[in-house]
């Protein structure tokens, strides 16, 4: 039998039982490139942690609204950062009046008792320890700044949170993962025994073996690359359908423009080329399983 007639032998064999095992994978790939999506772009937990973390650079009261805005640009310019934001005298005396309602009249006595302040949120890559201490450092060294407010009593205490829960996330899928190679795996091991007769008819007339799961495992490979392109094309379309209904999952995941990121679609190639080995692999396993039961 000729190269190309192996590579596909099982489409010609049994070819219901093959379409039947790639819709059912269709569905475990997309499941699986959604969690994948969700967990890259949301980095486990480093996206919510980061909106909640901010850096406050408390603002001498003689700095005018205009040095407190190029300052608020020059933070933000620091490679850490997100967003710096400048926020002036009244709009801190109206935050603080929100989270302490009734005390207007500390303001009667003479003005304003608040400074300004600029809020600094860092990129949720950028959350780490040594991060912090350089835009501390930076905020510091500015003389119009009084004072840096950032949490370093529980700032260790949030990475570490961030660190397990990543570990924890990405655990879980590799578990997930680990039940797909499984299932693959019983997949190829069930088509393999049933079409064990063609597979000695064939070894009988000189065909190895070791060829036939080659043939096998490399066109369980090329089937899976545009399966797992359509499985990932499906659920980025849905994440990005659910993070524009729901801007508030934008905390938890990120924007939608960060599917279409160079990174993400980088990382988006390497998860097909991976799932391809795996149904290489699970081939090759299945193979073998099912003539070691001979």
């Amino acid at each position: 039998m000729s190269g190309p007639s192996l590579l596909w032998i099982d489409w010609r064999l049994a070819g219901r039982s093959t379409v039947r095992d790639l819709l059912f994978r269709f569905v475990l790939v997309s499941a699986a490139s959604f969690a994948f999506l969700v967990l890259l772009l949301s980095g486990g937990s480093a996206r919510f942690l980061a909106s909640r973390y901010a850096i406050t650079a408390v603002l001498r009261t003689t700095v005018s609204p205009g040095e407190g805005e190029g300052l608020a640009g020059k933070v933000a310019a620091l490679p850490p950062v997100r967003t710096a934001v400048y926020k002036d005298p009244e709009t801190a005396w109206r935050e603080f009046l929100l989270a302490y309602p009734g005390l207007d009249s500390l303001r009667s006595s003479g003005g304003n008792p608040l400074p300004g302040y600029i809020e600094v949120r860092l990129r949720p890559e950028r959350l780490t320890g040594a991060d912090v201490e350089r835009v501390t450092t930076a905020l510091r060294s500015v003389s119009h700044v009084e004072k840096v407010l950032a949490g370093e009593a529980r700032i260790s205490r949030l990475l570490l949170v961030k660190r397990y829960a990543a570990a924890i996330a990405w655990g879980v899928f590799g578990a997930f993962a680990a039940v797909c190679l499984v299932v693959l795996v019983l997949q190829e091991k069930g088509r393999a025994t049933a079409l064990a007769a063609d597979f000695a008819f064939l070894e009988e007339r000189g065909v190895p073996a070791g060829r036939m799961a080659a043939s096998r495992s490399a066109a369980g490979a090329l089937a899976a690359l545009p399966l797992a392109a359509a499985g990932v094309l499906l659920s980025g379309a849905a994440l990005r359908y659910l993070l524009l209904r729901y801007p508030s999952l934008e905390q938890l995941v990120g924007p939608p423009g960060d599917l279409l990121l160079p990174r993400t679609m980088l990382a988006v190639a390497g998860f097909a080329l991976c799932f391809a080995l795996l149904a290489a692999a699970a081939s090759l396993l299945g193979f073998r399983a099912a003539r070691a039961c001979r």
